[in-house]
């Protein structure tokens, strides 16, 4: 070697060969140089020597879980362990665990879930001081090309004298470096080299603490296989390679399994951009989960068939089978079923035939009852009805089985109607009212943790007050502390983040404002309060609690407008006459002082009241005349009005227990509130139109298939004689009197909302103008649909 090369720090150059064999089948050699050094670190917290090195040791061999067999050691796992049991190894009583280079690499090429698991172990949140990746095919002590050991695989050889270096290495210390291997076969194999290897399942059998039953039942999941191997329930996945080659040719289709809610025995999986859709029932689902992206081919048309016209539910059908009931026999009950199907209205039918991408996660639910006394196998419930039963082993059933439990699917074999899983953790006493909150906060991915103390470090200081002077933008805040702002919200609310103002100015002539709180002061951009509040999206109430998008700091107190408190806030504020016309809008940062933080039924109650007189009284009726010339415009121009009927709790709020379900009563103030946070956003969309006229996030809802409406045309005809008529993507109803129910029913028909960037130079000019003049109707009319777009644009005249 160069010298320049020996002064880097590298021992020596080695020429390493290796083969491989294409798919064709020919075998070809690789050469390649690797530079071997001395002066990579074992990891270890007490080794001075490898301190010198510079690195960050993790392993302090301080492990609290104490193993029978044996004193201070190291673990060095081998391959196969990770693969099959990765899952395993999140449980902290796993810890001074060395991933050696080989290992890495060969979890790497064969399975890729197992190897993203070690990643994020090894360098990613809580796991990483229990890992310590060991570069040992760079190492000059523990590399070797050449066999030394018998009846040992290379991968196996690699791992014996990374042990036998590190035993020598770690001497002083008294720490022993422990190979874990995967089975009894390999340990055999291996322990005639080296003294201390222990099979993964005798490693976990000999530690000293009752965590050590989990494990062993979550073992006892990955382990269990159906004894029947001749009778097979699905059909083989194909390759990645012929998947992506069918797709390729156009035979297979890709697109996300959605199963059906009236019927767990149908899915839809949406096939091409036109939102056209194959359908799949009974065993073609093979082995599919609600949200994966799967591989599917058409079926011929002599098999093709349609939705049944029942009602099917996993939790009636499959609610008194058992998991000991059933070996393979239970996997007969999942024959097609024989209801009779229309063979007029076929739809396209296909079958899955491979996954592209699982989208499995950790459920919810509960164990369901065994009828076997002392069963160790059980079929685990999700809360979610479109996942299927979930097989997992565990000897504490009698334990589990009055609890919310979590559980992770592993694997779904050929021969099984459901997938194999295992136990993860309990989540509480199945019934009281922390335990359900919780399910579903977890079941709809609703961060709910407490605050990181980088988000707590965001915030002001306890004595922080507001200052008028203290201005983070380019212009200065407006003192508007003299107005009499008060603010109208639920009973209850503690997060006020609008108030109004109104007072006469002249004749004919009012001054009508709307100020929001003013959140940006205190979360500024790429901060860490900032990232979070975007993670959480927005604040979740349940009927006794809440889940706070920010800090109660800043939700409920400093930027809440509470009554007689000064406050930061963004105003709009106008001037118009008695008929609600513009004559002038001004927009800034300012400084408030609300005047009174009222409830709906309050601002109702002191409105009606005429003996109510005072400066709040007035702004409030001001702002409810005007309010009602605001809502007659907007209708006589086309709003189109969707509200329907809430319900809230009657809350005993001493014990937190929802007493009663009421309907709530709509009172005019609601609207009043409505208009002018409309009105706000009018404006303010009209002054970004006016500043970036060719800049614009826009939302849109993608034109409904036929197929969506075809159940609804038939309720209308049958139970309202309407006479409905399809055309495009707009829908004509002939009668005058179409009333409010039908109304719901027919947007909730519709797609959801997507948001999409505005139309580049290349694109038409005409629908530029259409773009901008759909922008400014959503902010008029909220969430606006292709049914008021369509309106819109169909009115030339208006464009």
């Amino acid at each position: 070697m160069d010298l320049n090369v020996k002064q880097s720090g590298i021992h020596s150059c080695v020429l390493h060969t290796s083969y491989f064999k294409n798919r064709s089948g020919k075998v070809y050699k690789r050469a390649a140089e690797r530079y071997l050094r001395t002066d990579l670190p074992c990891g270890l917290a007490q080794c001075e020597e490898c301190k010198a090195y510079g690195s960050n040791p993790l392993l302090k061999t301080e492990n609290p879980v104490k193993n029978s067999k044996i004193g201070r050691h190291v673990l060095i796992i081998d391959s196969t362990s990770l693969i099959r049991y990765y899952d395993l190894f999140d449980s902290e009583l796993l810890r001074d665990i060395i991933v050696t280079q080989t290992v890495w690499e060969g979890v790497k090429a064969k399975a890729i879930p197992a190897y993203k698991k070690i990643n994020s172990l090894c360098y990613e949140g809580e796991g990483k001081d229990r890992f310590h990746v060991f570069m040992n095919e760079f190492h000059f002590e523990t590399f070797s090309d050449t066999p030394k050991f018998e009846e040992v695989s290379r991968g196996e050889e690699l791992l014996l004298s990374t042990a036998h270096y590190l035993a020598l290495h770690w001497e002083k210390l008294k720490v022993t470096p422990v190979l874990l291997v995967f089975d009894e076969d390999s340990k055999k194999r291996m322990e005639k080299h080296y003294g201390d290897v222990f099979h993964l399942k005798e490693y976990i059998q000999n530690m000293e603490t009752p965590g050590k039953q989990a494990l062993l039942d979550q073992m006892a999941a990955y382990e269990s296989s159906a004894s029947n191997k001749e009778k097979q329930v699905f059909e083989e996945h194909l390759s990645h390679d012929k998947i992506m080659e069918g797709i390729a040719n156009g035979t297979i289709k890709r697109g996300t399994f959605n199963v059906s809610r009236e019927n767990y025995r149908e899915a839809t999986v949406i096939i091409d951009e036109h939102l056209n859709s194959w359908f799949i029932t009974g065993n073609h689902c093979n082995r599919s989960v609600n949200g994966d992206v799967v591989a599917v081919q058409l079926l011929p048309e002599s098999q093709w068939t349609c939705p049944e016209k029942k009602i099917r539910l996993r939790d009636v059908e499959e609610y008194v089978k058992t998991a000991d009931d059933m070996g393979n026999e239970d996997d007969e009950g999942d024959e097609e079923p024989k209801a009779k199907r229309s063979k007029k209205n076929t739809v396209p039918t296909a079958k899955v035939v491979g996954i592209i991408k699982r989208n499995w996660r950790q459920y919810c639910g509960m164990l369901l009852p065994s009828s076997v006394k002392g069963a160790r196998r059980h079929l685990f419930c999700p809360a979610e009805r479109l996942i299927p039963r979930i097989r997992i082993e565990t000897e504490q059933a009698d334990i589990l089985s009055q609890q919310r439990i979590v559980v992770a699917i592993d694997h779904w074999p050929r021969d099984s109607f459901y997938p194999l899983g295992h136990y993860v953790r309990s989540i509480g006493e199945m019934g009281s009212r922390e335990t359900e909150n919780e399910v579903l906060l977890l079941e709809h991915d609703i961060p709910h943790a407490p605050f990181s103390d980088q988000v707590i470090d965001c915030l002001p200081r306890d004595e922080w007050e507001p200052d008028l002077n203290d201005n983070r933008g380019t212009l200065p805040r407006v003192d508007l502390r003299h107005l009499t702002i008060c603010s109208v919200d639920p009973l209850g609310c503690t997060d006020i983040d609008d108030a109004l103002h109104c007072k006469q100015i002249g004749d004919d002539l009012f001054e009508v404002g709307v100020h929001i709180a003013d959140v940006t002061h205190f979360v500024r951009p790429g901060t860490a309060i900032d990232d979070e509040a975007a993670l959480r999206g927005t604040t979740v109430y349940l009927c006794d609690r809440r889940i706070d998008m920010l800090p109660c700091l800043l939700s409920s107190n400093l930027c809440s407008l509470r009554g007689e408190e000064e406050r930061y806030a963004f105003s709009c504020i106008w001037t118009m006459t008695s008929s609600a016309d513009i004559q002038s809008v001004k927009y800034h940062k300012s400084l408030i002082k609300s005047k009174a933080a009222l409830t709906y039924e309050r601002a109702q109650e002191i409105i009606d009241d005429p003996s109510e007189q005072n400066d709040v009284a007035q702004g409030l009726r001001g702002l409810m005349k005007l309010s009602k010339v605001l809502n007659s415009k907007r209708a006589a121009n086309g709003a189109l009005t969707l509200a329907s009927s809430e319900v809230r709790f009657d809350m005993d709020w001493e014990s937190k227990t929802p007493k009663k379900v009421m309907e709530k009563q709509h009172l005019d103030t609601h609207s009043m509130v409505e208009e002018f946070m409309l009105l706000a956003n009018i404006q303010v969309a009209q002054k970004i139109l006016e500043e970036y006229p060719d800049c614009a996030l826009l939302r849109r809802h993608p034109v409904p298939m036929k197929e969506s409406y075809k159940p609804l045309v038939e309720i209308f005809c049958f139970f309202w004689h309407y006479e409905v008529s399809l055309l495009q993507t707009d829908l004509y109803l002939t009668s005058n009197g179409f009333s409010h129910f039908p109304v719901i029913m027919t947007f909730n028909s519709c797609n959801f909302a997507a948001f999409f960037e505005s139309f580049d130079d290349f694109c038409d000019e005409n629908l530029k103008i259409r773009s901008k003049i759909v922008e400014l109707f959503q902010f008029s009319f909220g969430k606006l649909n292709f049914l008021q777009i369509f309106c819109i644009l169909r009115d030339h005249s208006f464009v």
